[in-house]
């Protein structure tokens, strides 16, 4: 794990149309601190246009809000939905905080992880498995009240979270800082070489 004194900076983003949750987390000597988290909720008896719109205006303000020190990753979770009808909604999301990014000249970060064979993947954005995998310790059949403690488990934060769209932000963010070195891995999730990968050992 890696020692930063200057704080590292992660914009994170659980995008969905219904409830979006975003947040800003410091990863400091291994330590993650939550920044500031927030999160809409839009009226699905709207149409998707105006949904869109919501998130979009939302998101560019929070983002407005932290801008001046700026940030050093910015993650969302990935998607893959199954069907138009779920995937229609999230990737409408997609699309209203990819330009609100944009409005500052700045653009989401691929997340990077390796396979247990050591094959490099790259994504849009960080699988929900994943962020629970890291964060709660196991991929499946987690439930949004463990995520919340997870996130205070690292965290140390003791306040209420207005909805779980900014626990699951927090915890994107908190994975993120975990894959790159900058959190310890306490669950012991990540495999050699992601290990080798903080290390320098990997390109």
């Amino acid at each position: 794990m890696a020692e930063n004194k200057k704080p590292i900076r992660i914009l994170a983003v659980d995008t969905s149309l219904g409830t979006p949750g975003i947040a800003v987390i410091e990863a400091r000597n291994g330590q993650p601190k939550i920044i500031d988290k927030s999160h809409v909720k839009t009226d699905s008896k709207q149409p998707l246009a105006l949904r869109t719109a919501i998130v979009q205006s939302w998101a560019t303000l929070f983002i407005d809000k932290h801008r001046k020190r700026n940030f050093d990753v910015i993650i969302r979770e990935d998607f893959q939905g199954r069907s138009s009808a779920q995937n229609y909604p999230v990737f409408a999301a997609w699309h209203a905080t990819e330009k609100a990014v944009h409005n500052f000249g700045l653009s989401f970060d691929r997340y990077v992880s390796y396979t247990k064979a050591g094959k490099r993947k790259s994504a849009h954005g960080i699988s929900q498995s994943r962020m629970k995998l890291l964060t709660v310790g196991k991929g499946q059949k987690v439930s949004k009240d463990e995520i919340a403690e997870a996130v205070r488990d690292f965290t140390g934060y003791t306040g209420d979270f207005g909805d779980d769209g900014e626990s699951d932000a927090c915890a994107i963010g908190i994975a993120t800082a975990i894959q790159l070195g900058l959190v310890e891995d306490k669950h012991g999730k990540l495999n050699k070489y992601e290990r080798g990968a903080i290390n320098g050992e990997i390109i």
